[in-house]
């Protein structure tokens, strides 16, 4: 079942509405990223398992989470953090698992340099300074410091969130703090920009195959849940996937992926109207 839903993205690859209006260097290769995803949801159809996770002991973890993406992982903008309440389990486990791994942060750090990253972060935004204290509240002995680490300029969030996931013990520890965000259940976040939902509608054609017509997301293709998200998060990880901050990694598959699809949306504009026709999924809750 889940190759068969891949094989949907491969037929809507030979539609005319995905011939319409995009360049060939494009459609091939998005035709070559529907194989590479067919091949990969097989894999994931063989299974890899994960250990079921306590959610009271995730509650525990979630403790540092909180202090930047709020009691119910509602997210804030002013600390670069999304909504991760309610979010499917496989999602966060994945991407925690990813930023340990160092393959959803550009910087050379293999520890929890916690201290380090918030500092380059305060550099770039004056709010951090609001969280520094309380955060090291939660670490016995202050904030971990890895010493002389580095990052890439154009992005201050992934390595801060790369040293917070590495403070977690283990791989239990990620399964655990993902059970407990999945009982969550944070309000709708407020819409902040405008777009031309008609043209985003269009626009969303290639995101439906792997995203859901609903923004509900698809665990065999390896795609989050996009509705309900803060439309500022999604505005800035379309913007990351196309400059390269997203999906350069090759060790990461889906984000490698994900690439050429956001490229298929190359202005603001386009990526605005389609971030408001995703808000427009949750617009009566």
């Amino acid at each position: 079942m889940q190759v068969e839903s891949v094989r949907v993205l491969y037929q809507f690859t030979e539609s005319d509405t995905f011939r319409a209006g995009l360049p060939e260097k494009q459609r091939n290769s998005m035709k070559r990223f529907a194989c590479l995803m067919i091949s990969a949801a097989a894999m994931v159809a063989a299974g890899t398992a994960f250990a079921a996770g306590d959610a009271a002991r995730g509650e525990a973890e979630f403790e540092v989470c909180a202090v930047c993406h709020g009691e119910q992982g509602e997210g804030f903008e002013k600390y670069g953090a999304p909504r991760i309440g309610g979010q499917e389990d496989w999602y966060i486990v994945t991407s925690l698992k990813n930023f340990r791994a160092g393959l959803r942060a550009v910087d050379n750090c293999d520890v929890a340099d916690v201290a380090g990253t918030l500092e380059r972060a305060k550099a770039s935004s004056p709010d951090y300074a609001e969280i520094e204290a309380e955060l090291a509240t939660h670490f016995e002995g202050g904030l971990p410091s890895g010493g002389a680490c580095s990052q890439a300029a154009n992005d201050v969030y992934g390595p801060l969130m790369r040293a917070i996931a590495l403070t977690l013990a283990d791989d239990q520890a990620v399964e655990d703090l993902a059970a407990y965000l999945l009982t969550l259940s944070p309000p709708r976040p407020p819409d902040t920009i405008e777009g031309d939902i008609a043209a985003g509608t269009v626009g969303y054609a290639t995101c439906i195959a792997c995203h859901g017509a609903a923004g509900e997301g698809n665990k065999a293709l390896n795609a989050p849940a996009v509705a309900a998200q803060h439309d500022w998060y999604t505005i800035r990880q379309m913007e990351h996937y196309i400059s390269g901050v997203r999906g350069s990694d090759p060790r990461n598959i889906f984000d490698t992926q994900m690439r050429p699809m956001a490229m298929v949306l190359p202005t603001p504009e386009q990526i605005r109207n389609v971030t408001a026709y995703i808000n427009s999924f949750t617009a009566g809750q």
